[in-house]
C-alpha cells in the first residue's frame, strides 16, 4: 500500500515536471511575427508609398540611364566586362544557388504537412479560375522566351553544346596522340573523318557530332535544363514565400516580409528598405532583358512581313527598329496597367494563351509532330534522369571552345536572368495565387509550365531541326539570327500564307510584351507601397512606365541587347543573395510552425 502511494506521487511529480518542461519549451519558440510596420507617406505625391524606397530605386535607375546616355561606349564596355567576369567567376555560385532553390521547392511540396498548407484563408476559394491563373502565370513568366527561343535555341544547341565540345576535345586529344597537327582554322570534324578514313586514328565511340542526329538527345537535355525546374523554381520560391508570409501570416506583400524569420522587426527600417530597393532594381533590369528579347523578335517579325530594310542590320534587328518597337509596346502596356490585374492584364493573358494554343495547333498539324512527340518523350526521360547531374555540374571556364565557356554563355546567363526576373514574377504569382496550397502552387508554377515549355521546344524546335536535317531548309534556318529563326521556319514550311502566320506571331508576341511590361509596373508599385496593391494611382503607373522605357532605351543605345543582358546579370547578383536567405527563412518558418503545433498537441494530451 505504501509502495503504491509512493509510485502515484512519483508519477504525479514526473507528470508535473514534464508539463512544466513542455510549457517552457513552447514559450522558448517565440510566436511568428505577424505585423511589419512599413512607414508610408500620408500626403503628397508619394501618399501611400514608402518615399525612401521609391526615390532610392528611381535614383539608382536614373544613374544607370544617365551613364548610358552620356557615355554609351564606355557604359557598354564596362557592362560587357562585368558580364564576362560573372561568367568566369560566378559559375559555381549561380549553379548551386539554383540547385538550392529547386531542392527547397521540391522538399516543401512533398512534405506531408507543409505541402497541404493553404496560402490564405482556410475556407476561401482562389480568386482566379485555373485557366486564368495558368494563363497569367505563363504569359507574364516566360511567354516571350517561348517565341524568341523555342525554335532558335535547339538550332543553336544542335550545332554547339557541352557534349559536342567534349567530343571535339576527345578528337583533339586523339589527333595529338597520333602526332597529327591540326592547322589553324581547320574543321576538326572534317579532319577527324579524313584521318579515320586513312586509318591514322581509330574511330571514337559515342561522339556527338554537330548538326547531326547524334546531337538530338543533348539538344533537348540542355534546352529543358534551362526552361524547366530551374527557371520555375526561382519564381516559385519567391511566390510561395510571399504568399505564405502575406496571406498566411498577414505581413505586407513585399520582398522584405519573406526575411522576417531571420531579421524580424529590423526589416521595418533601412535594412528592409535596402531589400525592397534591390528587388525593384532587379525587377526593372530583369524585365528589361525579357522585353529586349521580345523587341528583337518583334522587329524580326515585322521584317519578315514587310521586308523593310531599316528593320534589320548585319543579320539582326537594328537599334532604330528596337526603339520604335519599344515605344509601341510601352504605350500599350501602360494603358493596360492602368486598367489593373482583373481587367487589362487578365484579358490580355487569356488572349495570348488562346493565340499560343493556336500556334501550337498549327505546328501539330503542319510541323514534324511525330518527331516532336518522340523528342518530347525521350527529352523528358533524359532530363529527369540527368537532372541531378545537370543541376550540380559546373564546367571549368577554360577559355574558347571549352564546355565552361558554353555554360557561361547559356546556363549561367539563364540563371542570372531567372533570378533577376524572380521578384517580378514571384510577386505577380503570389498576387494571383491566394488561397492555393503549397503543393498546388508547386505543381501549377513548376511542373505544369515546365511541361508546356518542353512541348513548345519539341514542336517548334523539333520542326526546325527536321527541316534542316532533311535538307528541306538547306541551311536557311541556321543562317538566321536566334530571334529570326522562328519566322524562317514559317517561310520554309509555307509557300503561301506565311505573311498571315507571321502577323499572328507578331500579334501574339505583342500581347506577351504588353502583359509582361504592365505586370512589372504594377509589381514595382506594389513593392514601393509596402505591399499594398491599391496605392498605385495613374500617375505612378505612368511614371514607372516612362522609367522602364528610358532604361531599356538607354541600354539599347549603350550597346544594344548585349548591354541589356550585362546590366541584368549585374542586377541579379545582390538579389540572388536575398533569394538564398529567403529559402532559409521559409524553411525556418515552416519548421518552427511545426514545433509550435507539436508542442501544443502534446500539452493538450497531458
Amino acid at each position: 500500500m505504501h509502495d503504491t502511494k509512493n509510485k502515484n506521487e512519483l508519477h504525479q511529480t514526473n507528470s508535473l515536471i514534464y508539463q512544466i518542461f513542455k510549457e517552457e519549451n513552447t514559450l522558448a519558440i517565440s510566436p511568428p511575427l505577424k505585423n511589419l510596420n512599413i512607414v508610408l507617406s500620408k500626403e503628397g505625391f508619394y501618399k501611400g508609398f514608402n518615399s525612401l524606397v521609391a526615390l532610392a530605386s528611381k535614383l539608382v535607375i536614373a544613374l544607370i540611364v544617365i551613364w548610358c546616355v552620356i557615355d554609351p561606349a564606355a557604359a557598354g564596355e564596362v557592362l560587357g566586362n562585368m558580364k564576362s567576369w560573372s561568367f568566369d567567376h560566378l559559375n559555381y555560385y549561380y549553379t548551386y544557388a539554383v540547385a538550392f532553390f529547386i531542392m527547397v521547392c521540391i522538399f516543401i511540396s512533398v512534405h506531408p504537412k507543409w505541402g497541404k498548407i493553404k496560402l490564405g484563408v482556410a475556407n476561401e476559394k482562389p480568386e482566379f479560375s485555373n485557366f486564368s491563373w495558368f494563363s497569367m502565370m505563363f504569359g507574364a513568366g516566360i511567354g516571350i522566351g517561348m517565341l524568341g527561343y523555342a525554335a532558335g535555341e535547339p538550332m543553336w544547341h544542335i550545332a554547339d553544346n557541352p557534349d559536342i565540345r567534349m567530343s571535339a576535345i576527345a578528337i583533339t586529344e586523339a589527333l595529338s596522340a597520333a602526332n597529327i597537327v591540326l592547322a589553324e582554322g581547320a574543321d576538326i570534324w572534317a579532319e577527324y573523318d579524313a584521318q579515320v578514313t586513312t586509318g591514322s586514328i581509330r574511330a571514337i565511340d559515342g561522339l556527338i557530332i554537330p548538326k547531326t542526329e547524334s546531337a538530338l538527345e543533348s539538344v533537348f537535355k540542355y534546352s529543358f535544363l534551362h526552361w524547366g525546374a530551374g527557371a520555375w523554381a526561382c519564381y516559385a520560391l519567391v511566390g510561395i514565400s510571399l504568399a505564405f508570409f502575406s496571406y498566411s501570416r498577414g505581413l505586407p506583400l513585399t520582398i522584405r516580409s519573406t526575411l522576417t524569420p531571420l531579421f524580424g522587426k529590423s526589416l521595418e527600417g533601412n535594412l528592409g528598405h535596402i531589400v525592397d530597393v534591390t528587388a525593384i532594381v532587379a525587377t526593372i533590369l530583369g524585365i528589361g532583358q525579357t522585353i529586349g528579347l521580345g523587341l528583337a523578335s518583334f522587329s524580326s517579325g515585322l521584317y519578315n512581313i514587310t521586308g523593310a530594310q531599316w528593320l534589320i542590320t548585319e543579320g539582326g534587328p537594328s537599334t532604330a527598329s528596337l526603339l520604335v518597337a519599344l515605344g509601341v509596346v510601352m504605350i500599350c502596356s501602360t494603358l493596360s496597367a492602368l486598367s489593373g490585374v482583373g481587367k487589362g492584364i487578365k484579358w490580355l493573358s487569356n488572349l495570348n494563351m488562346v493565340l499560343s494554343m493556336g500556334l501550337l495547333i498549327f505546328f501539330v498539324i503542319f510541323g514534324s509532330t511525330m518527331l516532336a512527340m518522340e523528342l518530347l518523350g525521350k527529352g523528358i526521360f533524359s532530363y529527369v534522369i540527368n537532372l541531378p547531374a545537370l543541376t550540380f555540374t559546373v564546367f571549368p571556364a577554360d577559355g574558347p571552345g571549352s564546355p565552361g565557356e558554353w555554360q557561361g554563355w547559356w546556363s549561367i546567363f539563364y540563371w542570372a536572368w531567372w533570378i533577376a526576373f524572380a521578384p517580378f514574377v514571384g510577386i505577380f504569382l503570389a498576387r494571383i495565387s491566394k488561397n492555393r496550397t503549397i503543393r498546388e502552387f508547386v505543381v501549377g508554377a513548376i511542373i505544369a509550365p515546365s511541361l508546356m515549355c518542353f512541348l513548345w521546344f519539341t514542336l517548334l524546335g523539333g520542326t526546325a531541326i527536321n527541316l534542316e536535317l532533311s535538307g528541306v531548309a538547306d541551311g536557311a534556318i541556321f543562317a538566321k539570327s536566334l530571334t529570326g529563326q522562328l519566322y524562317e521556319v514559317i517561310n520554309v514550311m509555307l509557300d503561301s500564307g506565311k505573311g498571315i502566320m507571321s502577323f499572328l506571331i507578331v500579334l501574339l508576341l505583342l500581347t506577351y510584351l504588353v502583359t509582361s511590361a504592365d505586370s512589372a509596373v504594377l509589381v514595382v508599385n506594389t513593392i514601393s507601397a509596402g505591399g499594398s496593391t491599391e496605392s498605385a494611382g495613374k500617375a505612378h503607373i505612368i511614371v514607372w512606365g516612362i522609367i522602364l522605357t528610358a532604361v531599356i532605351g538607354a541600354l539599347l543605345l549603350a550597346g544594344g541587347l548585349n548591354a541589356i543582358q550585362a546590366a541584368m546579370i549585374v542586377g541579379a547578383i545582390p538579389f540572388s543573395f536575398m533569394m538564398i536567405l529567403m529559402g532559409i527563412a521559409l524553411l525556418k518558418a515552416l519548421y518552427r510552425d511545426g514545433l509550435r503545433e507539436q508542442s501544443l498537441a502534446q500539452k493538450e494530451t497531458l
